[in-house]
């Protein structure tokens, strides 16, 4: 059992085996190892799924299971990893005192305890599903309460990232009780429109907030002569095009005709050209020598992918042509591809720059970054192939299961050890 005091890391402690009490030695391991559990459970769920189906035995479910597969790819682990970056960088964002992780343990066991109720009780009953959801909300709002705690103790007056980060998570939560309750109803529009409002409200626009604030102090520190580039204007744009797009399909059904559809192609088409100005002024190519910073930029250019493929969807019935959209290709190319991505990057970053260790991605981390890559490539080309749709998409999340699972092990290994420099953390 985890005791519920923080674990000082002295000497005698430095040649113990692991144990979970070292999950208590700093917020970010609690929370991503809690983090790497949900990414294993939800990987390893859909595989068993995909090859059952393609093997002619499906597993029994109570709901759809596309509608699990679209919670759990976007709240059954992000969040968790998001919470570890939020108390790790978070209060030296505000300057303040981070708090203890003890103090996070009972909020964090209730969150993950609800993905593990949920995805159990998703093969028996949907208020099984419905009460894991709601039991992981209860989770986040006692976590979100101790951020706004750290926020309002700030004396910073620059507390905008910070700011946004929480109001995006509160849409965040929003989406967790319509989920909830459209799961509980079978209600096929209200689990669509949980699974956009996490995407498009919540995941892009927090992930698009941090990436302002770090991709740019990261990029100069590790390329020498490098500036620091990342104006107000930009942030600003880019959380207006990412927002946009989740909301202008509510006005395309209130008001059906061409111009909301313009509206779409111009938004994601403009989004997609500035990431990728952005990317190549935080120096995309220059990072190509810094393995770790060069995994964080790879993930953010999947963004302005997405928003391309999202254009050209968007244009194609424009244009009498809706056979040439390009499906769930953008969809997964900005999941896997962005959010997969940058969570490679920045959780393999924070566990090496809090843990100890040297901050760089070593040989396996690349090798495993580059097969994500490969995964992310065959989902898009299951949409783009159509009649070999099963076997890519079985073999994408194969791919993705076989970048994950080493990683996710590896890190969860890290967390369950004291640093090798004897220092806390």
């Amino acid at each position: 059992m985890i005791p519920l005091e923080p674990v000082e890391p002295t000497s005698a402690h430095r040649g113990d085996g692991a144990s979970l009490r070292w999950l208590l030695a700093a917020p970010h391991r609690l929370f991503f190892f809690c983090g790497m559990v949900g990414l294993a459970l939800s990987s390893l769920w859909w595989l068993g799924h995909l090859a059952g189906r393609s093997f002619g035995i499906p597993l029994p479910l109570a709901l759809p299971p596309s509608w699990l597969h679209g919670w759990m790819m976007t709240n059954g682990f992000l969040p968790f990893f998001m919470f570890g970056f939020l108390f790790t960088a978070g209060p030296k964002w505000l300057h303040v005192e981070p708090p203890a992780a003890h103090r996070l343990l009972v909020p964090a066991l209730l969150a993950l305890a609800g993905f593990l109720l949920a995805l159990a009780g998703a093969q028996f009953h949907v208020i099984a599903v419905s009460a894991g959801v709601l039991l992981m909300t209860a989770g986040w709002l006692a976590l979100l309460v101790r951020f706004v705690a750290l926020l309002r103790g700030s004396r910073l007056p620059d507390r905008l990232h910070a700011r946004l980060v929480l109001i995006f998570f509160a849409f965040g939560t929003l989406a967790q009780l319509v989920f909830a309750l459209s799961v509980l109803g079978l209600s096929a529009n209200g689990v669509h429109s949980a699974v956009m409002l996490s995407i498009w409200l919540f995941l892009a626009p927090a992930y698009v907030t941090v990436a302002h604030r770090l991709i740019p102090f990261f990029s100069a520190s590790a390329l020498p002569g490098h500036p620091v580039w990342g104006p107000r204007w930009l942030l600003t744009v880019l959380l207006g095009i990412v927002l946009a797009h989740g909301l202008l399909p509510i006005g395309s059904v209130l008001l059906p005709g061409p111009l909301f559809g313009v509206l779409r192609v111009a938004v994601d088409a403009g989004g997609a050209a500035l990431v990728f100005f952005a990317v190549w002024r935080w120096g995309v190519v220059r990072s190509c020598g810094v393995r770790l910073l060069a995994i964080l930029h790879i993930g953010f250019l999947w963004l302005g992918i997405a928003l391309g493929f999202y254009a050209w969807s968007q244009a194609a019935p424009l244009f009498g042509a809706p056979q040439a959209g390009l499906g769930l290709a953008p969809l997964h190319a900005l999941t896997m591809g962005f959010f997969g991505g940058v969570a490679f990057a920045m959780v393999t970053r924070v566990t090496a720059g809090h843990g100890g260790r040297p901050l760089r991605a070593d040989g396996l981390d690349w090798a495993l970054f580059w097969v994500l890559q490969a995964a992310v490539v065959v989902r898009v080309c299951a949409d783009l192939w159509p009649a070999q749709t099963l076997w890519l998409t079985l073999l994408a999340i194969a791919l993705w299961c076989a970048a994950f699972l080493p990683w996710a092990l590896r890190k969860a290994f890290i967390y369950l050890r004291p640093r090798p420099d004897g220092l806390e953390g």
